[in-house]
């Protein structure tokens, strides 16, 4: 902080990493946090993380993720939303990194879409 004034310090690759590793709940589902893990940084973690939370046909009995694990998986999916080039893994080419910005604009809209008037 300087003079009062909050000094932003800007956001990288290893804060989107701290994030991960700061993941206590999704640790404890060590096959969801590894792939999550090994995922994080490339365009298939959007993938992934859509898979998660769909419920797929004859799966539709299954419990689902305990709240603190959805809310952990929902803060490292905004990080990434919010911080694409920061988050985005370093040996990514332009192709890869329009891509993810790609999956983040289509999946604004289908959040927008879904979270619309169902009536």
């Amino acid at each position: 902080m300087t003079d009062g004034i909050p000094v932003l310090k800007p956001t990288t690759h290893a804060d989107g990493l701290a994030l991960l590793e700061s993941c206590e709940a999704l640790k404890k589902l060590p096959h969801v946090y590894e792939k999550v893990k090994k995922l994080w940084g490339f365009p298939a973690f959007f993938n992934y993380i859509g898979s998660l939370m769909m419920v797929e046909k004859g799966r539709e009995g299954r419990q689902g993720f305990p709240e603190d694990v959805y809310r952990e998986l929902m803060s490292l999916e905004k990080f990434f939303v919010e911080h694409p080039e920061a988050a985005s893994h370093p040996s990514l080419v332009a192709s890869d990194r329009a891509e993810i910005l790609q999956l983040i604009q289509e999946r604004a809209f289908n959040v927008n879409y879904t979270a619309g008037d169902r009536r």
